[in-house]
């Protein structure tokens, strides 16, 4: 019989040694303190950096990112007389950190998923996880954590500061405005989720009980003794035998970074706790004002600083005017009736004359009812008035050519922003420097990619 030479020995206890993340993966149990060298899946806009901080997102508008733990997780146990969900917790600091103060992209989640693929799924509301088509499928069996920054009627959501379970759908089966209990004050203490500041997050399942429970504190607060939600759910039929575990972060009209900086699993018991002074640090935060996604807010979006459906539908409206033009949404360089674009088009659209507005890179080579489509649907979904502005279902509908574009009132007061009764607006968009306005205008190609596309 042939024995293993013992340099081979060596390498292997040399590998442990220096490599302590090995350490870290073993069948039960894993934790990270940082996600450098860590198995994780990343997809989307999501990243890891040199320090091994975990970002999902970052500033960018309308995006997803997603970062699973790559070895799946097996969350039944069975024995001669039992098979049953088994009893796990996980243990996790994040970050959400605003571009605008008190405003963020839609949030962020901790999900248990049958696959890592998730090609079908849409940003947004629905987190990356889901699409309207599927949300609320039993077929799912998926599980999520959601911690939600906007408040979405779809959904029911409660307020723009809420964490909730989710089981098969984004609507959730309970949710809490997010407190959390101070155990030297014995009261509930209020926390806001996208104040940039990092916070604890405990999940934990009782598999015997049926007891699914989800507590947050911030990061120099030890665990509270009472949890934010506990509510009786039985997995069993929602969990298959493997899972992938990990989360999901996504922006719509306004961006927000969502960080992650440390986590812990157990799936056999309470996980372990995180070692604080090794997280990773935040990257140093902008000032405030610095970089803003201002052509695209809504008007009542800078009143009430509440983002919205219908302030998304704003930004798109923004967004297709800025493609189908070929120039920012708003542009101090230019003459006084061009700087802001949406107000330039209506202009333009009264004179009977829309068409002039369009990209004059394209050299008039398109078809002129699509661009005058997209003209007009950028007007319409950039109405003043919040409540008159097309759903993004009835923009699909105009786009598909599944429903008559329905006519702009002429009417200086109901499009874009000079009809807001006050120079609010205009007082505040023209308060920033022209550096801030500099964003990136949209290159030929991306112009074409959408006009030539029909309808």
């Amino acid at each position: 019989m042939t024995s293993t030479p013992v340099s081979v020995y060596f390498l292997i206890l040399l590998f442990f040694c220096l490599n302590p993340l090995a350490m870290a993966v073993d069948e039960n149990q894993f934790v990270y303190n940082g996600f450098k060298g860590a198995p994780i899946h990343l997809d989307g806009v999501a990243k890891i950096h040199s320090n091994g901080l975990l970002q999902l997102t970052n500033t960018s508008k309308q995006q997803v990112g997603r970062a699973f733990y790559q070895i799946p997780v097996r969350f039944y146990t069975s024995s001669s007389t039992l098979t049953q969900v088994i009893s796990f917790s996980t243990h996790f600091v994040i970050a959400i950190v605003p571009v605008i103060p008190n405003l963020s992209g839609h949030g962020m989640t901790f999900s248990i998923s049958p696959s890592m693929d998730f090609n079908k799924a849409v940003g947004s509301q629905y987190f990356g996880l889901l699409n309207s088509s599927d949300n609320g499928l039993p077929s799912n069996h998926l599980l999520a954590i959601e911690f939600d920054t906007l408040s979405n009627p779809e959904f029911n959501d409660i307020n723009d500061n809420h964490v909730g379970i989710d089981v098969n759908s984004l609507k959730s089966n309970v949710s809490a405005t997010v407190t959390y209990y101070s155990n030297r004050e014995r009261k509930n203490r209020s926390l806001e989720l996208a104040s940039g500041s990092p916070m604890h997050v405990w999940i934990e399942y009782d598999g015997f009980e049926n007891v699914l429970n989800v507590t947050l504190a911030p990061i120099k607060s030890p665990k509270p003794d009472q949890s934010l939600l506990s509510t009786h759910i039985n997995l069993s039929s929602i969990l298959l035998d493997f899972m992938y575990i990990g989360f999901t972060a996504t922006t719509g009209a306004v961006s927000g970074n969502h960080y992650v900086l440390g986590w812990s699993f157990n799936k056999s018991g309470k996980a372990q706790g995180l070692e604080i002074s090794k997280l990773p640090s935040l990257p140093h935060q902008r000032k405030p004002g610095q970089g803003i996604t201002i052509g695209y807010l809504a008007p009542e979006l800078t009143r009430t600083g509440k983002a919205t459906t219908s302030t998304d539908v704003f930004a798109f409206g923004a967004f297709i005017l800025e493609v189908a033009c070929g120039r920012r949404p708003i542009q101090l360089q230019q003459l006084p009736d061009k700087v802001i674009l949406v107000d330039w088009v209506f202009e333009k659209w009264k004179e009977g004359a829309i068409l002039e507005t369009s990209d004059s890179r394209l050299g008039g080579d398109y078809l002129e009812e699509e661009m005058e489509l997209v003209l007009k649907l950028g007007l319409l979904c950039s109405k003043s008035n919040a409540v008159t502005r097309p759903s993004m279902r009835q923009v699909m509908q105009y786009l598909d050519g599944d429903a008559p574009l329905p006519e702009i009132i002429h009417d200086s007061t109901s499009i874009g922003t000079t009809g807001l009764g006050n120079e609010a607006y205009s007082d505040f968009v023209m308060s920033f420097p022209s550096t801030i306005m500099q964003s990136s205008a949209p290159s030929v190609a991306s112009t074409e990619s959408i006009l030539t596309s029909g309808r």
